[in-house]
């Protein structure tokens, strides 16, 4: 790619409108990086491409990378001297995407993209089967990087687990992987690899807990135990935002890039505690939302789920749960109740609980935190269990 080597300009990767991506979403990335305007140039000449957030939970972010920090992971993740074959499973306009397409070529082979990709068709375990049958036709080293929700899919089919199998390695990313994911993996003989990190920091920098090499973690403002702002640095860093200078100050500090995600840090390796802005305060009573999402997802059956704060009032929050399924036990409710009181407390209790059939996601295959919140507060999209 021209603009990797520096013999052609910056690009930036705009998804098209089909299926899954509407006109108000591409709009909204166009934006957010404003390509080909001459009123706003390119912040530094070292910019080699321009990456639009997911907008997951407010409008998306252009996101200034260099090609230096792009392909600065790229050995560690390979492996040195390996050449993998990679398959696309990820808008090519997403990091995680994006990423697959720079390992890809830094091991010397194009990545094989899923039927799917462009969203004309949906993503299927038998699709997926059938890409990795042909990325087994050239090489026996064969990576694919995932969301949770693609993972989900594969594991309830045969074919689906039948071709996780067949590959050498499973990144998983864009949020947080189930436990019950990981568990029913892991009885298939399946190995998920789960990747933190931010399109910001061009995307997973830490693998399973723990940093890339040249990746450093600090925790700002936790006690010793205690969890703090994730800061992450290294020579994965963008540059900072599009047409955005404030931001840009305010994330990319000199500790490193602020994640907005609480962790702590034990032994070098990183757990993730949630992101600030979910924690509300239910009685007068801190309660992070994500906490109450790991408590849940430790319960049989119980696949996914996730947990909001619904305004009561003007100072007054309810925490509501949605639970991804389709046959609730008659105990669901209070099963869940009895077990986040256990571990969290009485004001973590969600006030409500609903099953439902699917959660809303973004093109980029990221939950999608708006439209969760419709289904949570507009009368008669779901159903709350008595």
């Amino acid at each position: 790619m021209a603009a990797l080597d520096g013999s052609g300009p910056a690009v930036a990767p705009v998804p098209v409108t089909s299926a899954i991506v509407s006109d108000d979403y591409v709009a909204s990335i166009l934006r957010a990086v404003r390509p080909d305007d001459p009123s706003v140039p390119l912040e530094s000449d070292e910019v080699a491409v321009v990456l639009a957030t997911s907008g997951s939970t407010g409008a998306p972010r252009g996101v200034l990378l260099t090609a230096a920090g792009l392909q600065s992971l790229n050995e560690s993740v390979n492996g040195p001297g390996a050449s993998p074959q990679w398959i696309a499973a990820l808008p090519m306009s997403s990091m995680g995407g994006f990423n697959v397409l720079i390992r890809a070529l830094d091991a010397g082979r194009e990545p094989i993209a899923l039927d799917s990709l462009g969203g004309a068709e949906p993503f299927t375990p038998i699709d997926f089967q059938r890409t990795v049958h042909r990325a087994a036709a050239s090489s026996s080293d064969i990576r694919v990087s995932l969301v949770a929700a693609q993972v989900r899919r594969l594991l309830a089919d045969s074919d689906g687990v039948d071709a996780l199998l067949g590959c050498s390695q499973v990144l998983v990313g864009a949020g947080p992987l189930p436990a019950a994911l990981l568990e029913t993996a892991t009885a298939h003989g399946i190995r998920l690899t789960r990747t933190y990190g931010a399109t910001e920091t061009s995307g997973g920098c830490v693998f399973d807990g723990e940093p890339l090499p040249g990746v450093s973690i600090t925790i700002d403002e936790g006690a010793e135990g205690s969890a703090g702002e994730v800061l992450l640095s290294g020579p994965m860093l963008a540059l900072g935002y599009r047409m955005d200078p404030a931001s840009t100050a305010a994330r990319f500090t000199p500790l490193g890039y602020r994640t907005g995600d609480l962790g702590t840090v034990d032994d070098d390796r990183l757990t993730l505690q949630g992101r600030i802005d979910d924690v509300v305060v239910v009685n007068g009573v801190n309660v992070a939302l994500g906490a109450i999402e790991r408590v849940v997802e430790t319960l049989p059956g119980i696949e996914s789920c996730a947990a909001l704060a619904v305004p009561l009032g003007e100072a007054e929050v309810e925490i509501v749960l949605l639970v991804l399924g389709s046959d609730p036990t008659p105990s669901l409710r209070d099963d869940i109740s009895a077990a986040v009181q256990a571990a969290l407390g009485r004001p973590a209790v969600p006030r409500r609980v609903a099953v439902v059939p699917e959660f809303p996601y973004l093109p980029n295959r990221k939950l999608d935190r708006a439209a969760l919140r419709a289904l949570a507060t507009e009368p008669g999209h779901v159903a709350w269990l008595p």
